[in-house]
């Protein structure tokens, strides 16, 4: 998987290094229909933002802990003209994983952090 040194937070003010990352693309088909839909999921694992440098990476209450950042946007396909993925123009979800939460169940749930949109590099 081909991706940036850094991702860009704050609209390019700050920055996080990406360290490693990895996709998939999973495509469902009902049996009543011809047609399917794929999404392509992929995940990134980033140093996160320090919050100990007088909260200069911190967008109000937010920081993003150490570990793995969880993408997912509808796909389309390999494009005919270039041999490249056709991707949602559209914004797709950024989620991260975590233990338990205030439900009184330990285990392991996700959670919505944001949105995204898919830009070339």
């Amino acid at each position: 998987m081909k991706y940036a040194p850094y991702a860009r937070l704050k609209r390019g003010f700050d920055k996080m290094a990406i360290l490693d990352g990895g996709y998939c693309i999973e495509t469902t088909t009902s049996s009543n229909r011809v047609s399917s839909s794929s999404t392509l999921r992929f995940c990134i694992s980033v140093t996160g933002t320090d919050d100990d440098c007088n909260g200069s990476s911190l967008y109000g209450d937010v920081s993003i802990p150490k570990g793995n950042l969880y993408f997912a946007i509808p796909y389309f396909g390999i494009r005919s003209k270039d041999g490249k993925m056709a991707v949602s123009t559209k914004e797709g979800t950024v989620t991260v994983k975590q233990m338990g939460w205030h439900t009184g169940w330990r285990r392991e749930e996700s959670r919505i952090l944001g949105m995204f949109r898919m830009q070339q590099i």
